[in-house]
């Protein structure tokens, strides 16, 4: 054989090869998946984020016909749980929920997290406006009842949060802003210990959703005084508009919920999940869930997550000029 029969016959095997490896890559990412996937929520359990995770892997393991499993890494504000899952193998058998937390990490916690850059984009949840809770026993009714209790004990009016960057302290200091108050802040491993808190007056207002204390508003531990603005369903316990309570400002004080890859997960995976999670979204038992927690439902694609971080981004960056996270 030539030289020039030689290569040609070594060019087209490798050809070959290189075909066959993209085949049987597409194949396997066709039958994904194949075995059990992990769902990262970066909290403690019963919170919003733990209670829509599991929501969504008790239809996807139905549906999909293996199990999706939820593991809690709480830690440092949600980063801990995110940077183990930005940190996993680009796979597609590990995904992380997070809330609006995940692009403060690197500005305002100073950690090392760009969810643009460590993290792919899956698709949206849901989303629903912030709630303020107070505990039942502090035995105030309004913002207003609150507002003139909070002046008059300066030094004994703390909020809870789940870490620096969180968007409960966020909604706090925005709260803080726009009323002259200087409520003062305490930082907690998870919501659910801030809550807890909260619930036995040491804490004395959170700004949370609905989700997560839904049932202790319900058994009157918890009195839901208002809502960042009023886009929550029907279901969900009613109240005012901080805006309507005489506090201007707080409309942009909003939660949503995400889902992402580590970086590097095939785009032929991330939008096998991305249709699956529209579809489960649409779930009676999704919508249910949502209709009683004050979430609505957010299907759309991984670019309308981008568009939603580049925002959040944006608010997090005026927080920043104007000195609300110090």
């Amino acid at each position: 054989m030539t030289k020039i029969g030689k290569f040609v016959t070594r060019a087209a095997a490798v050809v070959l090869a290189a075909g066959l490896a993209g085949s049987f890559a597409s194949q396997a990412q066709a039958e994904w998946p194949e075995r059990a996937v992990t769902l990262v929520v970066p909290y403690g359990p019963g919170a919003s984020n733990d209670t829509f995770t599991r929501a969504l892997a008790d239809i996807l393991t139905q549906k999909m016909g293996q199990p999706f499993i939820v593991e809690n890494r709480a830690g440092a504000g949600g980063f801990t749980g995110s940077r183990s899952a930005a940190d996993s193998e680009p796979d597609g058998y590990t995904f992380l929920e997070v809330p609006n937390s995940v692009v403060g990490f690197e500005p305002l916690m100073k950690v090392d997290l760009n969810p643009l850059e460590d993290l792919k984009p899956v698709g949206l949840l849901a989303r629903a406006p912030t709630a303020m809770v107070v505990p039942a026993s502090l035995g105030v009714n309004t913002v207003a009842e609150f507002i003139a209790h909070a002046k008059a004990n300066p030094d004994s009016t703390f909020y809870g949060a789940a870490g620096i960057g969180t968007t409960q302290q966020q909604h706090a200091e925005l709260f803080n802003q726009s009323t002259g108050l200087k409520l003062l802040p305490v930082n907690y491993k998870s919501s659910a210990d801030a809550q807890t808190d909260l619930m036995a007056g040491r804490l004395q207002v959170m700004f949370v959703t609905v989700a997560s204390t839904l049932g202790q508003i319900e058994s009157g531990q918890l009195k839901l005084l208002a809502y960042s603005d009023d886009n929550y369903p029907k279901g969900a316990p009613d109240a005012p508009t901080l805006a309507q309570e005489g506090v201007e400002g707080m409309e942009i004080a909003q939660i949503f919920w995400s889902i992402w890859a580590p970086a590097g997960t095939p785009d032929e995976i991330v939008d096998a999940m991305n249709a699956e999670i529209n579809e489960a979204l649409q779930n009676e038992k999704f919508e249910d869930l949502m209709a009683k927690t004050g979430a609505t439902p957010a299907p759309g694609t991984p670019e309308d997550l981008i568009k939603v971080i580049k925002d959040e981004r944006k608010l997090v960056d005026d927080f920043l000029q104007l000195g609300l996270m110090e």
